[in-house]
């Protein structure tokens, strides 16, 4: 976590302390301190699901990403619910999606298009989210339009909340499925030719990269200036190993085919070459040097814990001046839960999504942007949903024309710049762009 934000650690402890000796603020004042004091929260929050991420491994890890990528903003959602401030509750949903579609990919695309050019990723990653993307747009207008309808005949409001309820369990649905596909790879088979890491990597050269992928992590944490050059450096040193490691294993598969065809005319058993069972005979070839320093799990857990009850403290606190605030300043509800909410809790995300623009990682900007806003649609939503049975008011998947105007474009726009497997600045503009109408709507308008 950059050194900054352990600075803005500070706002978190004045909030907490102010709360809990009385000490009256201005409402203005007081939103802005438990906002500030939510930003390093939210990254330690990332932080210390990346390190426990290092004891469970790759799976695991990824699922832990997932669960609590969006933590901040359930926090948040969850309190404001308890307040009765559905409206804010309901902006901030499609806010959060909007927010990473729209302002994270477009100001990642256009900061890394003006630096490298074009940049290219795998459209088959990008396919799937744009798919994910219409599952959540199917989710989020429909119960909108049923509701219209409820209201031109006159049927029992009742009828509102009970399908809401039934798109949340099955978007939550939809939810596990992509985990179970993207995270765990069930059903998803390697073509031929596609091998793993494990296979086409020998043992030498899958510790030294993993000795590379380990500082390449010390970097991108520590607050080095010109880092870029060197994670490019080390990005460019990843890449040759693994071009060698391919090109010798074509190799190796020619001779083993060779070897194979002298022993069968011999009468001799063949010879195997495979490089993965000459690593199996040797153990110790297999140990990978790793001497960097791992955290404890107990201490990842803890921080864990610790960064997720700050959240909730101070996010009690800065909802609780939500409503004092909007009538001081004029401000719609609307835009504050459309703009201003989702924009706090991802904060850190943003900084970290732009760092993979800067070092030309498009493939991780689509994956940290789209797959954010497609887990708040289809997690997040959900759980809000459920959750609102047991508070004073029901949330329900209806959202106003506006909302869902935008996130139809939104859904449309995404599909569009990504069917090429390539990225300009431009399209990034026209993402932020999108945004920035939307926002202008929201606040002189509302919703």
């Amino acid at each position: 976590m950059p050194r900054w934000l352990y600075f803005l650690l500070l706002f978190a402890v004045i909030a907490i302390g102010l709360d809990l000796l009385h000490i009256e603020l201005p409402p203005l004042l007081l939103f802005l301190i438990a906002a500030l004091g939510i930003v390093p929260l939210a990254a330690l929050i990332g932080q210390a699901v990346e390190e426990v991420a290092e004891h469970t491994g790759e799976r695991i890890g990824g699922l832990l990403f997932a669960t609590f990528g969006n933590a901040t903003e359930l926090i948040i959602s969850i309190l404001a619910l308890r307040q009765g401030l559905v409206n804010v509750v309901s902006a901030s949903i499609i806010g959060a999606i909007l927010g990473n579609a729209l302002l994270v990919l477009g100001i990642s695309v256009c900061v890394g298009g003006f630096k490298h050019g074009r940049l290219k990723f795998e459209t088959r990653p990008a396919s799937q989210y744009a798919s994910l993307f219409a599952l959540c747009m199917g989710g989020l207008i429909l119960p909108t339009l049923a509701s219209f309808q409820a209201k031109a005949v006159h049927y029992d409001p009742a009828m509102e909340h009970n399908l809401s309820d039934y798109v949340a369990v099955v978007l939550l649905v939809g939810y596990l499925a992509s985990v179970l596909f993207s995270v765990f790879h069930v059903g998803d088979k390697a073509e031929e030719g596609e091998e793993e890491l494990n296979v086409t990597v020998g043992a030498r050269s899958m510790a030294a990269i993993s000795r590379l992928l380990t500082y390449r992590h010390h970097v991108i944490q520590s607050g080095i200036q010109g880092k870029t050059g060197t994670l490019k450096k080390i990005d460019s040193a990843v890449d040759a190993i693994m071009e060698h490691e391919k090109a010798r294993s074509t190799v190796t598969v020619k001779a083993q085919g060779e070897s194979e065809q002298a022993g069968q005319k011999n009468g001799q058993p063949a010879t195997t070459l495979d490089p993965v069972a000459a690593n199996l005979a040797h153990p110790e070839a297999k140990k990978v040097e790793t001497q960097e320093h791992k955290p404890p799990l107990w201490r990842s857990l803890l921080l864990l814990a610790a960064a997720t009850i700050g959240v909730a403290l101070v996010s009690e606190i800065l909802v609780g001046s939500i409503e004092p605030v909007t009538k001081t300043l004029g401000w719609k509800d609307a835009f504050v839960g459309l703009v201003f909410l989702p924009l706090i809790g991802a904060l850190p995300e943003y900084f970290n999504t732009i760092s993979m623009s800067l070092d030309k990682r498009i493939g991780m900007v689509l994956a940290a942007s789209a797959g954010s806003s497609i887990q708040i649609a289809l997690l997040v939503a959900p759980i809000l949903v459920l959750i609102s049975l047991f508070m004073p008011q029901r949330l329900d998947l209806v959202f106003s024309v506006v909302e869902l105007s935008v996130l139809g474009l939104t859904t449309f726009l995404f599909s569009e710049i990504t069917r090429d497997g390539e990225l300009v600045w431009l399209e990034g503009l026209l993402l932020i762009l999108l945004f920035g109408m939307m926002a202008g709507t929201v606040f002189v308008f509302g919703v």
